[in-house]
């Protein structure tokens, strides 16, 4: 629809925003002959009238249809009521009503602007073009120096597939108004529509020879000779918008456009950097075309350098902008720069972001820099700022369990689980952390049911498993639940170091020292070599294989990689003996 019409328009359908019921009474035809009415019945009809309008004015547009309603009901020839009737169904999207009332309206004064114009739009709104259309002929006949008849004549002649025809009509009001912006700029589209290239070019050098500074008519003319495949043209016609209009920032993503079809791939990226650097681009713009990189990454992951560049170009530009900050959080956290990310998420809350997706990703880069204090002071303000969200009392009670508050954790896990809904992952994790937790206070009977119900909800789960199983051997009970969990985990998931030292610590409590240590030495192997407890289970395997020297020297490993040993290593060195 022509922007102008709908202006027009909006003002008739000012009045109500709400809904409404259907008017409590149809009228069998949209107009009666005319019959005299005496003063006190037009008065009755004047005041109905301006009741039912008061109370569209005021919104209450059910009320206003059944007074309207009434109106017609004592003047079934009164036009303004079907109109006002034809704009409330509307309002509600009762379009068959709306038509009805609006063809009313129109066949008691087919001269009325606003009764062609309701009654047009919504015949197109019902993809009634071609009577839409006729009607709208026939306004122009009658009124040939009002553009609005020809502005809506012309859009139903294109939803009608006849762009010829509407081209005729534009011309017929040029030739009553002269030539104007947006007249000659639907031309020039309808002509590309109808692949008539060189006709939209001549619609596009009338607005320039009017205007020889028109940027957006020479960008129109250079997408033209583009897709004509007359590139030199193309690029000329680029050059003139910039000698124009050097700080236009949409030239040069054209010309990034430009270039990238032409393959000149180092040419485009600098246009497209010209743009990002642009502070007349609007950030909108610049997040959008970041999204294709996000996409694209993963088939074309050559292109992660330069989507970072261009976050930062974004950055630079609209340094004040929380939403350009977490977007290139966005992209870091994807290449798992977790300190830097950190660093661009906590700069867009200190421009005021509350979008919860900046605390969940700040909490989970802290997990994965193992900044508990960081996570316990995240996640508290997130369960704040954000109750009902069940991920931020899953990450808090994290935090409480590495900080070794495993009361806190408990209360808060037992709160935030209450909160999960259809997501069994998370919930998981909720009954994972709180067997954990549970099994740290030495409530061993809470702690076995957090873990079972947690193996109910995904039977698959092997960091679970694992977790359950290492539990089981260090209290030393349940042992062949824990080898038996221990062994599906390694199974799921294959070469994971910590599944493969849980199990062998199983063996090692069932005293089976030399599937221990197979076990524990393909831990060491793939990536545990600097974990305390490993290097300990391996210096105590040894040990009662009777390899002591070995075993005071991995014992030794242990005390140099630091915590994670447990509370008789400085024994087990000193004396040269195991201690259990």
């Amino acid at each position: 629809m022509n922007r102008f019409l709908i202006f027009s328009l909006s003002v008739v359908l000012l009045a109500g925003c709400k809904g409404g019921q259907t008017a409590t009474t149809t009228p069998a035809k949209t107009s009666q002959p005319k019959t005299e009415m005496s003063d006190a019945q037009r008065a009755e009809v004047t005041y109905a009238f301006f009741n039912a309008n008061k109370e569209k004015i005021l919104g209450n547009l059910e009320n206003a249809a059944g007074l309207f309603s009434e109106v017609i009901r004592k003047d079934p020839n009164n036009a303004a009521a079907m109109y006002e009737l034809a704009n409330i169904y509307s309002e509600q999207k009762k379009f068959a009503d709306a038509i009805y009332f609006a063809k009313g309206a129109y066949q008691l004064d087919k001269t009325n602007s606003w009764y062609i114009l309701t009654y047009t739009e919504l015949l197109q709104k019902n993809k009634k073009f071609t009577e839409a259309a006729t009607i709208l002929e026939k306004a122009v006949a009658d009124a040939p120096t009002k553009p609005d008849f020809y502005y809506e004549w012309a859009s139903a002649l294109l939803y009608a597939e006849k762009p010829a025809d509407a081209i005729k009509v534009y011309d017929k009001l040029e030739s009553q108004v002269g030539i104007t912006r947006e007249v000659t700029m639907q031309k020039s589209r309808i002509y590309q529509r109808m692949n008539k290239n060189e006709k939209a070019i001549e619609e596009l050098d009338k607005l320039i020879a009017l205007d020889p500074k028109d940027s957006q008519a020479y960008g129109m003319k250079a997408e033209i000779y583009q897709a004509m495949g007359k590139k030199d043209l193309a690029l000329d016609t680029y050059n003139k918008i910039l000698a124009i209009d050097p700080d236009n920032p949409y030239v040069h993503l054209s010309l990034a456009d430009f270039y990238r079809n032409g393959g000149e791939k180092e040419k485009s990226v600098e246009e497209l950097k010209k743009a990002f650097l642009n502070k007349e681009l609007d950030i909108g713009t610049k997040i959008s075309i970041l999204s294709s990189y996000y996409s694209l990454i993963e088939i074309h992951p050559e292109l992660k350098p330069q989507a970072l560049e261009m976050c930062q170009l974004l950055v630079q530009a609209n340094a004040n902008e929380p939403l350009a900050h977490t977007v290139y959080g966005d992209f870091l956290m994807r290449d798992k720069k977790w300190e830097e990310a950190k660093v661009e998420y906590s700069k867009a809350k200190e421009l005021g972001a509350k979008d919860f997706l900046v605390y969940n990703q700040l909490m989970f880069i802290y997990v994965q820099l193992a900044d508990w204090k960081s996570l316990l002071s995240e996640s508290a303000e997130a369960m704040s700022l954000f109750p009902e969200q069940p991920i931020t009392y899953y990450f808090n009670g994290f935090a409480n369990i590495q900080n070794k508050k495993y009361s806190e954790a408990i209360s808060t896990l037992n709160t935030g689980v209450k909160l999960v809904v259809d997501d069994k992952r998370l919930e998981t994790n909720f009954l994972s952390s709180l067997g954990e937790a549970y099994n740290e206070i030495r409530d061993f009977v809470k702690s076995d049911e957090s873990f079972e119900k947690a193996l109910v909800l995904d039977p698959k789960d092997a960091n679970v498993m694992n977790n359950y199983a290492y539990f089981l051997s260090e209290r030393n009970e349940k042992l062949d639940r824990a080898e038996q969990l221990s062994k599906t985990s390694n199974e799921l998931e294959p070469n994971q170091s910590s599944y493969e030292d849980t199990y062998g610590w199983i063996m090692y409590k069932q005293g089976k020292y030399s599937d221990a240590k197979i076990w524990i030495e393909k831990s060491l192997a793939n990536g545990s070599d600097k974990s305390a407890t490993v290097l300990e289970h391996y210096g105590d395997v040894v040990f009662h294989l009777g390899d002591n020297v070995k075993a005071l020297e991995y014992w030794q490993k242990a005390k140099a990689a630091g915590d994670g040993a447990s509370d008789f290593l400085e024994r087990k060195i000193l004396e040269k003996r195991i201690f259990e």
